[in-house]
């Protein structure tokens, strides 16, 4: 039988018809700061358990699907006060205004949300390096390949003996050592949870003696560390070999087993640890007269699941990915969207995926050079073009669902928290979702933003040499999706 933990191939979608699907807001954070408009207001009423809505396709030709029509239908919602943006002024003045005097070089590109229509281009052709922004383009690749309510399980099967087990990777990255949380999504399943079935499995079949544990980790294949990566990135922990199992997506857990967060260390080999871990929780489950030690078998192709736990839905691993800008989830989760495309769980595998998705939307390539999922290589070469049309499609495509409502919220969530904080960047305060970039040398931000009218502006700004000045330059990208928001 085939690997019983490799991602399931992906479910029909179904057009479910017209409803509205709101987008994720910290919205008691919000209410005491600033009156916000319907676009991001509509928090998510699911009882526990309960999937969240999806941007389903619009009821009439040319009717805005999902987000964008909660967006038009909010024009008597005030903006926030605060900025000296010109107010009501074309798009273009407002970009090339706002942008007098920035440093290094950079690319704009304004899409109208609902038609598409470009509104703005400056330097748009030319290819930039993206950083993080890159990672929209994953997103893009994950939810073209990855049903949103997939789940990745991690379980132990059968050996070529009663006394030999597997230890699986199912693509599970944010494990948690002790009991998983279902309320979170890194540490929603636990090692000890899986440790303790699989006890009562062994129990059940009468095993008693030396309990041998193989790990198996075929799901990814080829190099774990992308050549193209810097190798001072990796030995500072920005970025790690890339894993199909890991705790707190490649974190060591901190003494007591929670997550160490974005500076936790890095382990010497995240798929052996979560092994390790799992023998000991295990030996523990088992108790006096069995002994647990390591094995070097994968899972025969007959072994019988014995048990299992599995992960937070994809989406929201996406948006946990997107909020956090977190590079090894994106890695891991480019690895899986490549295999449910075709091709091999690998860096070369991410690079095709990636692309493939790009012209599935019409998305062009001129120029184009995708070196990861995560943003962390230098030699990445996209066009804010590029990146504007992926956001859109994100946003826009009925087809996306959940997808589009990841990215962080300007003034309040993940790596938009302390952005827009000057006064005049605070209109687009709980006003624009974005996926933020930042390198030594480069200041992205690609997303989407509500004007004080209603309509909504797709948008992609990168800089490029700025080293030395990447506080002026995200200044000056946080001033003009401002003035966006005032237009």
């Amino acid at each position: 039988m085939s690997n019983p933990n490799a991602p399931q191939p992906k479910r029909p979608k179904s057009l479910l018809g017209p409803i509205v699907a709101a987008l994720l807001i910290v919205a008691l954070i919000l209410s005491s700061l600033w009156t916000i408009p319907t676009l991001l207001t509509e928090v998510d009423q699911r009882e526990p358990g309960e999937p969240m809505a999806v941007v389903t396709a619009p009821t009439e030709a040319g009717e805005l699907p999902g987000v964008l029509k909660a967006a038009a239908s909010s024009q008597d919602s005030p903006a926030p006060e605060g900025g000296s943006a010109p107010q009501g002024g074309e798009v273009q003045d407002i970009v090339d205004t706002e942008l007098a005097g920035a440093p290094g070089n950079s690319s704009v590109t304004v899409l109208d949300a609902e038609s598409g229509e470009v509104r703005v281009e400056r330097e748009a052709s030319e290819t930039r390096i993206p950083a993080s922004n890159q990672k929209v383009l994953t997103a893009l690749t994950v939810a073209e390949h990855l049903d949103p309510y997939d789940r990745f399980a991690t379980t132990v099967v059968t050996g070529e003996t009663p006394h030999q087990i597997t230890l699986l990777a199912g693509g599970d990255t944010l494990l948690a050592p002790g009991e998983g949380d279902t309320d979170a999504v890194n540490g929603h399943a636990g090692i000890d949870d899986l440790a303790q079935k699989t006890a009562r499995a062994l129990e059940d079949r009468g095993v008693q003696g030396e309990i041998e544990v193989g790990l198996d980790t075929e799901l990814f294949t080829g190099p774990a560390v992308n050549p193209e990566w810097a190798e001072e990135d990796v030995a500072a922990g920005e970025i790690t070999a890339v894993a199909p199992i890991a705790m707190y997506s490649h974190r060591v857990p901190t003494a007591d087993g929670q997550d160490p967060g974005a500076w936790g260390e890095r382990p010497d080999n995240a798929a052996n640890a979560v092994a390790a871990e799992f023998r000991e929780r295990l030996r523990a489950q088992l108790g006096e007269g069995i002994t647990v030690s390591t094995g070097h078998h994968p899972a025969p192709e007959q072994g019988t699941e014995l048990a299992r736990v599995e992960s937070a839905p994809v989406h929201e691993q996406t948006a946990y990915m997107l909020e956090h800008s977190d590079n090894s989830l994106a890695e891991a989760l480019g690895r899986i969207a490549a295999r449910e495309a075709g091709e091999q769980g690998s860096v070369v595998g991410v690079q095709r995926a990636i692309r493939a998705a790009m012209e599935t939307h019409a998305i062009d390539l001129t120029g184009v050079d995708i070196q990861d999922a995560s943003g962390m290589a230098l030699s990445n070469r996209v066009t804010t073009g590029s990146l504007a049309q992926a956001t859109r499609a994100l946003l826009a495509d009925p087809d996306l669902g959940p997808y589009g409502q990841g990215l962080p919220l300007g003034g309040a969530t993940g790596t938009l928290t302390d952005r827009f904080d000057d006064p005049d960047e605070a209109a687009a305060r709980g006003l624009t979702r974005a996926k933020t970039g930042t390198l030594n040398s480069v200041v992205s931000l690609s997303g989407y933003v509500q004007q004080s009218e209603g309509d909504v502006l797709v948008y992609s700004i990168v800089f490029n040499d700025v080293r030395g000045q990447t506080d002026s330059a995200k200044d000056a990208v946080d001033r003009t999706v401002a003035a966006l928001a005032q237009g």
